[in-house]
């Protein structure tokens, strides 16, 4: 947890203060805001996590979310009141991460911001490179025919995921639990296939007809790569690894 900076924005004060207070209690390095505006002024630190509510003074939450995840792939962890499948399906579009719902217990809390952070590390620093796209591990940046396309840190997990087990079927079952905690009840299908989708927008030619990430009926998915011998895989082993106020301890 050393040096991990975590972004608060809570509009409600007493909330807000118990987050933090827990987050100091487990040593990590929290930036607390209230609004949009005070969000803003902190995003000059690098943040290994942004705890977001969804209904801000100033704006809504997923908005920013995209806004942020276009210039830096931070996970992002959902905080709000709205429980239906679909605000929670527009959450994960926006790009978030996790999502839970309030109220919600601190320890529950403190295990899902674990388990975000730990999904985001690891990272390799080699290469994937085929005949038409480089994934860098380190930055988490993918370029298609030499032009950048920007991920949201959710996509990056899951390209990195197919990236790791290329070849192999990888069950919806398999997907949901390397991606999002297996047992989070408002994962469902619909979810993951947004995801898929997306992703297949950013990295196929042809997302109708795709070339990397196919489907295998009945099963899951699978990555292919491009056919060519200069293809240049990330180390081994893959199935391993699956882009203000500030309070400190």
């Amino acid at each position: 947890m050393v040096n991990q900076h975590i972004l608060v924005i809570e509009d409600d004060k007493a909330l807000n203060g118990g987050i933090v207070f827990a987050l100091e209690r487990e040593k990590y390095m929290v930036h607390s805001a209230h609004t949009l505006a005070e969000a803003k002024k902190c995003l000059g630190q690098k943040m290994n996590l942004i705890l977001l509510d969804i209904n801000l003074p100033d704006g809504d939450g997923r908005t920013f979310l995209k806004n942020v995840l276009s210039e830096q792939p931070v996970p992002v962890l959902l905080l709000t009141a709205r429980n239906s499948e679909t605000d929670m399906l527009k959450g994960f579009e926006a790009g978030c991460d996790d999502y839970i719902t309030k109220p919600f217990s601190m320890p529950v809390l403190l295990m899902k911001i674990a388990a975000v952070l730990k999904r985001s590390e690891g990272a390799s620093s080699q290469l994937y490179v085929s005949s038409d796209l480089v994934y860098d591990f380190e930055k988490k940046s993918l370029t298609r025919h030499g032009a950048e396309v920007e991920l949201t840190a959710l996509e990056c997990r899951l390209l990195e995921f197919f990236l790791h087990n290329r070849g192999n079927v990888l069950t919806r079952d398999m997907l949901l639990e390397r991606i999002w905690d297996a047992d989070e009840r408002f994962v469902e299908n619909r979810t993951l296939n947004v995801t898929i989708r997306r992703l297949r927008m950013k990295v196929e030619e042809n997302p109708e007809q795709p070339e990397h990430i196919k489907t295998v009926f009945g099963m899951g998915y699978k990555w292919e790569d491009s056919v060519n011998e200069n293809t240049i895989h990330a180390e081994e082993p893959f199935a391993e690894r699956t882009c203000c106020k500030q309070h400190s301890s």
